[in-house]
């Protein structure tokens, strides 16, 4: 689920793509005159238009292929990202970025097109500017990872653990000042022992699932070992123990 659309619906628009795994997405058309190649990271396959937009994506992708291998996630084949010119939408819904596990394909706007049909757009409660984009990036990937290495296929993994460990990823790459602004401004606390970690909270108020996600990893004393319950979590929510 990205939590980078223009609105709550843009939530849920993106549990629908992974839950449901609806084929819209493989209709959408990359931008016009786009090539796909690979970039310094062999995992990672990308079609854009230009060399300076791959470069934006690879940057993006391979951080977030870095952080998640700290973790023990690691890539198990190629990641495909696809970068289109037009809105990601279906059923009334709209979303920037996406991961469709039925097609285990990573599917995000350009950051040019998002500012053409989004007015104003912002996220973590600031404009969408490059550092933001590399966030909608790293979190799709992320979804992608965390499918490869998921411990309960054939069953889809739980939405709570997906959305847990994909926003992790994404405030993990984020400049430490830019994540300390949004950390304040979010102002809420870790997730606490006894709480319930669920995919309703990340639609009624994504960023501060986020940072309640990132403060509570940030703190496990065994980080390794949370990282596997939710690779094993069947349901649509977590408990922290």
């Amino acid at each position: 689920m990205q939590i980078n659309g223009p609105s709550r619906q843009a939530v849920r628009w993106n549990l629908i793509c992974r839950v449901s795994m609806l084929a819209a997405y493989l209709s959408m058309t990359p931008l016009a005159g786009a090539e796909t190649g690979s970039c310094s990271n062999p995992n990672l396959t990308v079609s854009v238009p230009s060399s300076e937009l791959r470069q934006e994506v690879c940057t993006a992708a391979e951080l977030a292929l870095e952080f998640l291998a700290g973790l023990g996630i690691q890539a198990k084949y190629p990641v495909r990202i696809v970068v289109v010119e037009q809105p990601l939408h279906n059923l009334t819904y709209s979303a920037y970025g996406c991961y469709d596990s039925r097609s285990d394909l990573v599917t995000v706007m350009s950051q040019q097109i998002i500012h053409k049909t989004s007015p104003s757009p912002k996220m973590f409660y600031q404009p969408l500017d490059q550092t933001q984009y590399r966030g909608i990036i790293a979190h799709e990937v992320a979804h992608a990872l965390i499918q490869q290495n998921s411990k309960v296929l054939p069953l889809p993994l739980g939405t709570a653990a997906q959305e847990y460990l994909a926003t992790v990823t994404q405030l993990s790459i984020m400049p430490p000042a830019i994540r300390d602004y949004v950390i304040g401004t979010a102002d809420v606390g870790p997730w606490e022992s006894g709480d319930i970690i669920t995919g309703d909270y990340m639609a009624m108020a994504p960023a501060r699932f986020a940072v309640k996600s990132y403060l509570h990893f940030r703190q496990l004393p065994d980080p390794a070992k949370f990282v596997d319950k939710l690779l094993r979590s069947k349901w649509y929510y977590v408990n922290v123990d």
